[in-house]
């Protein structure tokens, strides 16, 4: 009975191994790609200029219902090591109401990888930070790193100086941080 038993194992064995062979070698025909790593664009050396504005540096044609005309420069370095930067954005934020953000887009200068945007705003006459953000999205559609600066605008504490009642009367507000 045991001489019996050998043959059939040995049958069953080399079955095995036969389809086992033909499945591994069917399975090996293609090499799958290897996965290519996307990165998103990076962002680097922001600018903002200047980075303050105070109240007295304003000409009065500038304000207009309690709001100064304020010129700010904002650029960055973008760079996309594996594809090409589709859209360079920009928000400024006021601290004290980040619902009232502004966005917009950063052109790209000629022919160099800084993009840049000369902004007209409009800026309550009141002392305010204002956070800049910039951040890129590539031609795969990914976004890389973000950066951030700051803008302040400084009024002119006009309270003590006379003017009858007519004359503008602006509120300092302090963030906790500021001494």
């Amino acid at each position: 009975m045991v001489d019996s038993t050998l043959p059939i194992l040995g049958r069953l064995l080399g079955a095995v191994l036969i389809v086992g062979g033909a499945a591994l070698w069917g399975g090996c025909d293609t090499v799958p790609a290897p996965e290519r790593t996307q990165r998103g664009p990076s962002v680097a050396d922001l600018q903002v200029t200047p980075d303050s504005v105070h109240g007295s540096e304003v000409d009065d044609e500038q304000i207009v219902n309690s709001l100064a005309q304020v010129a700010v420069d904002v650029s960055a370095r973008v760079a996309d090591p594996d594809g090409t930067v589709e859209e360079i954005v920009f928000t400024f934020e006021p601290s004290s109401n980040p619902q009232e953000t502004s966005s917009s887009v950063l052109p790209a200068q000629d022919g160099t990888s800084r993009y840049r945007l000369q902004l007209n705003l409009l800026i309550p006459l009141a002392d305010e930070v204002y956070t800049v953000r910039v951040f890129a999205v590539d031609d795969d559609s990914l976004s890389g790193n973000q950066v951030t600066g700051q803008f302040r605008f400084v009024p002119t504490d006009t309270s003590g100086t006379g003017g009858g009642e007519n004359a503008p009367r602006m509120q300092l507000h302090r963030r906790p941080d500021d001494s």
